[in-house]
């Protein structure tokens, strides 16, 4: 007896061939996921980088790109150099990335992210954001200790500025570009902020130059620094640290707060500079660097 097997055959080769369907879907879905993928590494690699730019150029180049840090982990920093010293201007390189610092014989040596090509080099980093990984909206512990990881987004901690600035006199250096691609830079000849006893008064900020305009000297130079925790703004029917969601040198008000929300937006909470470009638009990419003088 002869069994007639194909409708069997015929069923199954449908089923087969559905399956290589689903499997074609897959391989075809997989593939957009990986370029995707890609492109986002890419986006988050070029908000990272920030612009080269010389501080005696009108208008800084906005394509060229500074070396890349030594290592971009987020969980820990690699010290590009073993050797220990007294500020970045003293490393004996021009290589950009995480050195030890100490700041005098008798203190413990810290790690800090050194740019040595941008305006000359030299400078210690002591924030940087470029894709809001890193909350900013923290309480006075973590502003005086810092946060985050230094070859990537973070605050160095107020206690550190605070030696820095007063073992030595520096300047300052305030990089920004916003989420169109407009960039600018506000430096300043002079830069000191006080200890946690003085609520770590932003004691001096020197004469302005660059491209940004000037948002520090008016409402910043002279006030207590504070945060959600810790309302040290001297007015009492506003707590500001709250009112912009951030930790900065608030007065009466601001017109710099760039240590707010990280959005592509214009409120009172990003982290804005107003006379970049006269309104409160929110920035993509922030760094605040000093240099000893």
């Amino acid at each position: 007896m002869v069994i007639d097997t194909s409708p069997l055959e015929g069923l199954l080769g449908t089923m087969l061939e559905v399956l290589l369907d689903k499997f074609d879907d897959m391989e075809r879905k997989l593939s957009e996921l990986q370029i995707e993928l890609k492109e986002h590494r890419e986006e988050v690699e070029r908000n990272r980088i920030p612009d080269c730019v010389s501080p005696t150029s009108a208008t800084p180049p906005l394509d060229s790109t500074t070396t890349t840090p030594t290592t971009t982990t987020t969980t820990q920093s690699t010290v590009t150099d073993p050797q220990i010293y007294a500020s970045c201007k003293d490393a004996p390189t021009n290589v950009s990335g995480v050195y030890l610092i100490r700041i005098n014989d008798t203190s413990a040596p810290f790690k800090v992210y050194c740019e040595m090509e941008s305006f000359e080099g030299g400078w210690i980093v002591f924030q940087h954001r470029f894709d809001g990984s890193i909350n900013f909206y923290r309480n006075w512990d973590q502003y005086r200790d810092g946060f985050g990881e230094v070859d990537s987004e973070f605050w160095l901690g107020l206690e550190h500025i605070h030696q820095l600035t007063t073992a030595r006199a520096h300047e300052i250096v305030i990089e920004m570009k916003d989420f169109e691609g407009n960039y600018g830079y506000a430096r300043y000849n002079g830069f000191q902020v006080g200890s946690e006893s003085e609520q770590y008064r932003l004691e001096n900020v020197g004469s302005y130059s660059g491209t940004a305009g000037d948002s520090m000297t008016n409402l910043n130079k002279k006030a207590q620094f504070s945060t959600k925790d810790r309302d040290n703004d001297g007015y009492q029917s506003t707590h500001y640290a709250a009112y912009y969601a951030g930790g900065w040198w608030y007065t009466s008000g601001t017109y710099s707060n760039l240590n707010g929300l990280y959005k592509d937006d214009s409120t009172v909470k990003s982290m804005f500079w107003i006379q970049f470009k006269n309104d409160h638009r929110g920035m993509r990419f922030t760094r605040m660097m000093i240099r000893e003088l």
